[in-house]
């Protein structure tokens, strides 16, 4: 391992990202049989085989795909030191691509906000469609999820947890003591996600558990503001909870007490100044926002 050359852990990267050692090495500018050559000496520094050829290209070993996964965000910050000391200090320009679940929507429009301060010439495009948009395929740029995917080619990091709990209008709730627990959802009509959305295990448990469904919405912007004005109780996360006075928290939501909050960039994408400079700035105005 001492003598592992960092540029042939790049490389493989590229592998990774390109399907095959001739697309890797055309993107380097460099021969496939280097390449090959490369690849070979970091396997025999580490050890362990890293890729496998096939019909259709090249494919990384499960000890390649650890290794890439483990190295991928190295490089990128790695890559804009180098940018930084060699003086590419230019403005900021162009387009980008943000999917993000339902529900997250004033999270990543707060950030946007920020960012464009210091950035104005950087310019957004938000999707939270409820089907998420292929980050590995190149639809978007950015993605916010709470479920970490599995598709190769992808830079995951996780950026922060969310809490959830069943939350009542508290001008209905928020004058008495509630006593926590079954026998008082029983009482209470709830508010729920309809549509595509009313398989979440939060909205299962939470139907069990009341009277009656007085509501189905296919926003969580539109159940907070149905259980502010009294419709009925709602699982909510804490974080988005806590800036809206009208809502009065009841009891934890058992089901699904919190979620992680996923970061995912397209390996190529990542390496775009834009990009990777926001990725960053979400990163930290999440850890500032949601608990890690």
């Amino acid at each position: 391992m001492k003598n592992t050359n960092w540029d042939d852990i790049r490389l493989l990267i590229s592998v990774s990202e390109q399907g095959s050692l001739l697309d890797a090495g055309r993107a380097q500018g460099i021969a496939t049989t280097t390449v090959s050559r490369r690849i070979a000496n970091l396997e025999k520094s580490l050890g362990a085989h890293l890729i496998h050829r096939t019909y259709g290209g090249t494919l990384l070993t499960d000890a390649g795909r650890r290794l890439v996964d483990a190295t991928a965000s190295v490089a990128i910050e790695l890559d804009a030191s180098i940018r930084g000391a060699i003086g590419s200090d230019q403005a900021l320009e162009g387009a980008i691509k943000v999917t993000i679940v339902e529900g997250l929507a004033p999270l990543m429009v707060e950030a946007v906000q920020q960012f464009r301060l210091r950035n104005p010439n950087v310019t957004f495009e938000l999707d939270q469609a409820n089907r998420p948009l292929d980050i590995s395929k190149g639809e978007a740029d950015i993605a916010l999820r709470t479920v970490r995917p599995g598709s190769q080619g992808l830079v995951v990091r996780q950026v922060g947890t969310i809490h959830f709990g069943v939350y009542g209008a508290r001008s209905r709730f928020g004058t008495r003591i509630v006593a926590p627990g079954r026998d008082l959802l029983s009482r209470c009509d709830a508010v729920v996600l309809g549509g595509e959305l009313q398989g979440l295990k939060e909205t299962q448990w939470l139907s069990s558990r009341v009277r009656l469904v007085a509501l189905q919405t296919p926003t969580l912007s539109s159940l907070m503001a149905a259980v502010s004005s009294g419709v009925g109780v709602g699982v909510i996360p804490d974080e988005f909870a806590a800036k809206d006075p009208s809502l009065h928290r009841l009891c934890s939501c058992e089901a699904v007490p919190k979620k992680a909050l996923w970061l995912v960039m397209n390996r190529r994408t990542a390496r775009t100044a834009r990009v990777r400079a926001f990725a960053e700035h979400v990163a930290q105005y999440l850890r500032d926002y949601v608990s890690a």
